[in-house]
């Protein structure tokens, strides 16, 4: 069966994302190719050539999707061209400015007239997860460098009331950080979600359920 000339390009455009993400981790195609086969998908290092120089028809999810794990870069980058051109042909027949394809394969939005279904419920909520956990662990370590600060200071001098003021009002915050980040692992899990394992500095949320 012939491949239709858009799959081809499309494949051709990620042969050439995995060239400048190999090269840019300093990888050589053998490198790359070994780290893939260690991820599960056995690769050989021509194989990576011919998908670099795009002598290959059609590519694999489950190798695009070790590439990028292999280069360290997101899958999107591999796929969608965000500092190409202005649109992208993702399918045969659906074209789409580059941030809208993006979006489309990450979750970050849906297309304009898709219906919303549990999985943008689901993604909303890990990315909530997500920015909860970020937001905990900047507040927590502010509070605990400043309070680690201040005890380097003498006792009632002015330099060690500051900090002391500082490190109890980042107490405060980082105190209601880590409550709603408690609350939101709570939720997911009660809707059948796994919550990403904590940071070792926020792990008492947890032990403290």
């Amino acid at each position: 069966m012939t491949t239709q000339p858009a799959i081809q390009d499309l494949t051709a455009r990620i042969g050439a994302a995995v060239k400048a993400a190999r090269t840019a981790a300093g990888l050589s195609a053998p490198a790359l190719a070994a780290a893939c086969t260690e991820l599960g998908v056995p690769t050989a290092a021509n194989a990576v050539n011919k998908i670099e120089t795009a002598r290959r028809e059609s590519l694999k999810l489950e190798e695009a999707i070790a590439f990028a794990v292999a280069a360290g870069v997101p899958l999107v980058s591999l796929i969608v061209p965000l500092d190409g051109e202005a649109e992208v042909d993702l399918l045969p027949n659906l074209r789409l400015p580059v941030w809208e394809a993006a979006m489309l394969i990450t979750g970050e939005d849906p297309l304009e007239g898709a219906v919303e279904d549990r999985s943008h419920t689901v993604l909303a909520i890990y990315r909530e997860h997500m920015v909860d956990v970020r937001t905990a662990l900047i507040s927590t370590r502010e509070a605990r460098e400043r309070r680690s600060q201040a005890v380097h200071h003498e006792v009632g001098s002015t330099r060690y009331q500051q900090l002391s003021r500082q490190a109890s009002e980042f107490e405060r915050i980082a105190a209601e950080d880590c409550q709603r980040l408690r609350e939101t692992r709570t939720r997911m899990r009660e809707q059948g979600l796994h919550p990403s394992p904590l940071p070792a500095v926020l792990a008492f949320i947890d032990s403290d359920e």
